[in-house]
């Protein structure tokens, strides 16, 4: 009972802390206004944005829908010439709420969502920004294990490209847990190919899946 209180206690009061967010982020753009300080309005946008994504109460669906609208309103400002940094973070973060959006056809929101995690990787390159682009191809890739349009062993195909792709900046060596994490879902990946012997990608699979446990040790986690 304990635990429940306090799992009930913590909920509450991330529920007051995103109330409040919302509150502050709508005052500060009575002041920041579009007109007189456009870039400080961008951020609130974004800040507005991100606080309706993880809002707890209001219907979730609204809540997603006011995140899209806020995010839209951002790019307004951050374009992909004057702010790319800024232009392609609000992408990655649109796709993500297109993942999420309860409203609309599922189908049509995956579509929107691989756009936009597209879109993010006109910016995104793996020269410039290594950490993000494999971050964005990790994303593509399980829009495409998500995807309803198109064939299903195409869809499964381009994701694990997408996975693969990501390992080139997700060493093991360097960023170990990502690695792991990328094992597991290329292993997911390859159980549901249907290209190829399924005998041969069962067996990949499980290559994969004893690769993550390389690093998801039982005594680390």
């Amino acid at each position: 009972n304990g635990c429940v209180e306090l799992r009930q206690s913590r909920h509450i009061e991330q529920a007051l802390c995103l109330e409040l967010a919302v509150a502050g982020y709508e005052a500060a753009l009575e002041v920041r206004t579009r007109e007189a300080y456009p870039e400080d309005w961008a951020m609130t946008q974004m800040n507005l944005a991100i606080a309706y994504s993880f809002r707890i109460r209001g219907e979730k669906a609204a809540n997603l829908e006011t995140a899209i609208e806020r995010y839209e309103a951002a790019l307004e400002v951050r374009t992909r010439e004057a702010y790319p940094e800024d232009w392609a973070k609000t992408q990655m973060n649109l796709a993500t709420a297109y993942e999420d959006r309860i409203r609309g056809e599922k189908a049509d929101n995956v579509e929107t969502a691989i756009e936009h995690y597209e879109a993010a990787l006109e910016v995104y390159t793996k020269v410039a920004f290594p950490e993000d682009w494999a971050m964005t191809q990790m994303n593509l890739a399980n829009a495409y294990l998500n995807r309803i349009r198109g064939e299903k062993a195409a869809n499964v195909k381009t994701a694990i490209e997408h996975f693969e792709a990501a390992l080139e900046v997700r060493t093991r060596e360097a960023y170990p847990e990502d690695w792991a994490t990328t094992q597991m879902n290329l292993a997911i990946a390859y159980r549901n190919r249907i290209c190829g012997e399924k005998a041969a990608n069962v067996k990949t699979a499980i290559e994969h899946y004893e690769a993550a446990l390389e690093v998801y040790t039982r005594a680390a986690y």
